[in-house]
């Protein structure tokens, strides 16, 4: 239980500490596996998303295959995808319920601790940069998936409601104050209505006013961002950045080094590869070469910021594993939202939920298969949610004397 308490906290905090952990981790699978006992009907549940993952890590070392690069290359390439594929490694873990809640409560522990410290720093302080190079990485699905789980806690049970909704209170204030990440006030904004549809069907028997009551407090928190100056600079050069974009030539574009420029580019150059090569993509190795000469066709000069990383998921497991692999990638998290549904537990099951449209949203924007902190918490929300088949025994009870 040591190991994976610091495995939550290494995760944003030690690139080399995370490595450590999981690679303990997986060196102590084996034994848990031969000790591991599924308990009824649970691997009937399951098996669909074991075999959706080894599918698509499997696809992946076929495409590298079909580009004509050797089997040490395409299996060493795998590292992308290392992250699903140890979902199913370190299942037997966090089949634990207390594991699964350890990781959880270490995982909030640790994002509140550090979102507090950034706002000291930034805030008070008055410092330009956040306080971390994994800061940028925390203020995105990460921050944003924890505070909507704090606030549906604090909603669902009055027991502790106060300290959630303080901690709510100091993560938001680091998101809207003490950050620049424009990924996490679009999650927020669609995690929020989601999870105000999701609050709505549970309590049935007070629709209209837990309806009011939840609108009002998404208006009020919009109006808070509001008084962000951060907020208000990073929103308005969105539009002035897109118009920017349009406004030069094509051979123009692929020069600028803005954030939502760059985006664009990468937009356009990755949607040729996808033309190109529509249901087997390219491969992880070749897109590297490849993405970077279409940008220099298209008059890009600076190969430093043209990383083989589109930003955006979707685009990025198209153009690599082509359409089969995107349909793969996809029922990896529709297999997760079906093993959700048989949950008994209402905020795990509605937990699930939200941190796929999190991800699915948010990957947008990123590449969570390439890096390092957004792949491994999605690795960590997966096990922590579905493996267990319960995390509070509480909710449980609760559900079943509503039944």
């Amino acid at each position: 239980m040591l190991l994976i308490a610091l495995l939550c906290i290494a995760l944003l905090t030690t690139t080399a500490g995370t490595n450590v952990c999981v690679f303990v981790l997986l060196i102590l699978a084996p034994w848990v596996w031969k000790n591991h006992q599924w308990p009824a009907g649970e691997w009937t549940l399951v098996k669909p998303l074991f075999v959706v993952i080894s599918l698509f890590c499997l696809w992946d070392l076929v495409t590298n295959l079909l580009g004509g690069h050797s089997l040490v290359q395409s299996f060493e390439a795998m590292r992308h995808v290392r992250k699903f594929f140890f979902v199913l490694l370190l299942w037997p873990f966090f089949a634990n319920a207390r594991i699964s809640k350890l990781a959880i409560l270490t995982l909030f522990a640790t994002v509140l601790v550090l979102a507090a410290a950034n706002l000291v720093w930034t805030v008070l302080l008055d410092k330009n940069e956040l306080m971390l190079s994994s800061m940028p990485n925390m203020h995105g699905q990460i921050l944003v998936g924890i505070s909507l789980m704090l606030i549906y806690r604090a909603i669902q049970v009055r027991q502790n409601a106060g300290l959630m909704w303080f901690a709510v209170a100091v993560l938001l204030c680091s998101l809207f104050f003490g950050s620049t990440r424009r990924t996490g006030y679009v999650l927020f904004l669609a995690g929020g209505l989601l999870l105000i549809v999701l609050s709505y069907r549970q309590h049935q028997y007070q629709k209209s006013k837990f309806f009011w009551a939840c609108a009002g407090m998404l208006l009020a928190l919009v109006l808070f961002a509001l008084l962000s100056s951060k907020f208000q600079h990073r929103m308005i050069l969105i539009f002035s950045e897109y118009q920017e974009f349009f406004q030069l030539p094509e051979y123009e574009r692929s020069k600028l080094s803005t954030s939502v420029g760059l985006r664009l580019q990468y937009l356009v150059s990755a949607l040729q590869i996808v033309r190109e090569h529509l249901f087997f993509g390219v491969g992880s190795i070749t897109f590297k070469p490849l993405f970077w000469e279409v940008n220099h066709a298209m008059g890009a000069t600076n190969p430093v910021i043209f990383a083989p990383n589109p930003h955006n998921e979707y685009l990025y497991t198209w153009a690599t594993k082509g359409l089969v692999g995107i349909i793969l990638y996809l029922a990896i998290f529709f297999q997760a939202c079906r093993i959700a549904a048989k949950r008994m537990s209402t905020w795990q099951r509605h937990g699930m939920w939200l941190f796929v449209c999190i991800f699915l949203l948010s990957i947008m924007f990123n590449s969570m298969s390439i890096d390092m902190i957004e792949g491994h918490f999605m690795m960590l929300v997966l096990l922590s949610f579905l493996a267990p088949r319960h995390i509070w025994s509480s909710d449980v009870k609760e559900n079943v004397s509503r039944k």
